[in-house]
């Protein structure tokens, strides 16, 4: 049996990109229901809001167990990278992982933090405040849990590199996660809404899309200068752009992050002002979706960068 396995494998990486897409989305959640859903002053606002509070739980639920099953796969994934695919599992070799090195460390975090969103989430139903308080900080140890085990932990000052990460990945969720969960949570309740016709439904989507638009701007923003932060402490100089396989992977992604963030401004100057109308909602969904897909991809290129050599390395 081949023993070639490593971080840079791409069962590695697709077990990465379900860990950041999961982070992004629960982070899309909160900022969703606890930033978008309260500046919401369109039609309907109560009841939509509670259409929302009973959708969103199942998706943060979900994505609770599909991050502690990739966690756990994670765990096999760094075994066969370390001692390679022919070494069958054993408590020492499990107990090497998980008790005797700093990415154990890590691990448990991320596992651990979520298993207590998927005990949290079914409680989120009540709208209790307590509630929130406990999935916001379950989702936010597990987003933090993330960099433990990439770049940032072999960083000379590894806690400021894991605060600036942590405010990366946060800018993503704010802004591409709580888009996603506009677009499949609250644009299906400004639909079901059982009030008005459809001049009302199209009235509730663009109220909705204007109570998210300036917290995804502010979001946006964080991303943005955490990302240059981020890619100059990486890269060192600008040659190392284009001279290295790190520098060409984040070149990747910064082109990725350009088609996205122009498909989001296409949406915030010229989309946006004419909402209220079917038209304009349905241009509406397919700039979104567009948004969406090469965001994903963003997140699949990142998850290849973090198990990318930097120059130097």
């Amino acid at each position: 049996m081949d023993d070639t396995f490593g971080v840079e494998s791409g069962a590695y990486v697709a077990i990465r990109a379900v860990l950041a897409t999961c982070s992004v989305l629960l982070l899309g959640a909160l900022a969703l229901r606890l930033l978008v859903l309260p500046r919401y002053a369109g039609p309907d606002a109560e009841a939509l809001r509670q259409r929302v509070d009973l959708a969103l739980p199942k998706w943060i639920d979900v994505l609770g167990i599909v991050a502690a099953i990739a966690t756990l796969a994670r765990l096999g994934a760094q075994h066969a990278a370390v001692f390679g695919t022919d070494v069958a599992p054993s408590g020492d070799s499990i107990s090497t992982l998980l008790f005797r090195a700093n990415w154990g460390q890590g691990w448990w975090v991320a596992l651990s933090s979520a298993l207590a969103v998927t005990w949290v989430a079914p409680r989120l139903r009540r709208r209790g405040v307590v509630a929130w308080a406990l999935a916001a900080a379950a989702i936010l140890i597990f987003s933090a849990a993330q960099p433990l085990s990439g770049h940032p932990a072999a960083d000379a000052h590894p806690l400021r590199a894991i605060a600036i990460q942590l405010s990366h990945l946060i800018g993503a969720g704010g802004w591409l996660g709580s888009l996603a969960l506009l677009t499949l949570v609250a644009v299906p309740a400004a639909r079901n809404t059982d009030v008005g016709d459809s001049r009302g439904t199209d009235l509730r989507i663009a109220s909705l899309v204007r109570a998210f638009s300036p917290t995804a701007l502010v979001f946006a923003s964080v991303l943005g200068l955490t990302g240059v932060v981020i890619a100059w402490g990486n890269l060192g100089s600008v040659v190392a752009l284009w001279q290295s396989e790190y520098g060409r992977v984040l070149a990747l992604k910064i082109s990725l992050l350009v088609v996205v963030a122009g498909t989001g401004a296409c949406n915030w100057r010229l989309v946006l002002p004419t909402l209220g109308n079917a038209e304009s909602s349905a241009a509406l969904r397919r700039s979104s979706l567009v948004e969406l897909c090469v965001g994903l991809l963003v997140l699949v290129a990142t998850s290849v960068l973090v198990a990318t050599p930097m120059p130097g390395e």
